[in-house]
């Protein structure tokens, strides 16, 4: 009875703590811009949807938004049954077909990434996975932006500064396609 009370109070401490990180952190597309908020500490980047691209596969649906301050956001959603991969710095290097991610931050849900390409270019990103069901991206964040955010949100700074990550990106930059392991279950991305 006493094992069976333990470990019921351990379960339900654990969902608390997920679910309290799960709605402390967000990353939002809104009508006037993107909203990031870590715990306490929320950002507000403003900008309009300038145009929007539905991407559709069998499992998994994607919605590409570019927004007028140059930068995109992207929310990807898959089907009952399936999930996408869990290593969030493997599936963003999967998506962008990068060289090398950088994580700068991870706080409940959502990473703070800097994406080296193969052409040498840096792409800075806030991206949040719900769950392994669905996947936000937001990404083109020019350098000084990036920098105040990620010294709002973490008070850690650039150490240097990134070359690639000065120019505005003129086309979405992921590679959205579908890769499933039917035993599994799992959604994962790759390039073309």
């Amino acid at each position: 009875m006493i094992r069976n009370i333990t470990i019921l109070t351990i379960v339900l401490t654990a969902m608390f703590f997920m679910f309290y990180y799960s709605k402390s952190t967000s990353l939002t597309l809104t009508s006037k811009g993107v909203e990031i908020k870590l715990n306490n500490k929320t950002i507000f980047l403003e900008s309009i949807r300038n145009k929007v691209m539905p991407l559709t596969f069998n499992r998994l649906s994607v919605m590409q938004n570019s927004l007028s301050d140059g930068t995109y956001f992207e929310i990807a959603s898959c089907e009952d049954g399936y999930l996408f991969e869990k290593n969030m710095q493997e599936l963003i290097g999967k998506l962008f077909d990068a060289n090398r991610v950088e994580q700068l931050f991870f706080k409940g849900n959502v990473y703070g990434m800097r994406v080296h390409l193969k052409n040498g270019q840096v792409i800075n990103l806030v991206t949040q996975s719900n769950d392994s069901k669905e996947l936000k991206i937001f990404y083109g964040i020019p350098y000084e932006n990036f920098s105040n955010i990620l010294k709002k949100l973490t008070r850690k700074e650039f150490k240097n500064l990134p070359l690639g990550g000065l120019f505005e990106l003129p086309t979405t930059m992921t590679k959205w396609n579908e890769l499933s392991d039917e035993f599994k279950g799992v959604l994962t991305a790759h390039h073309r």
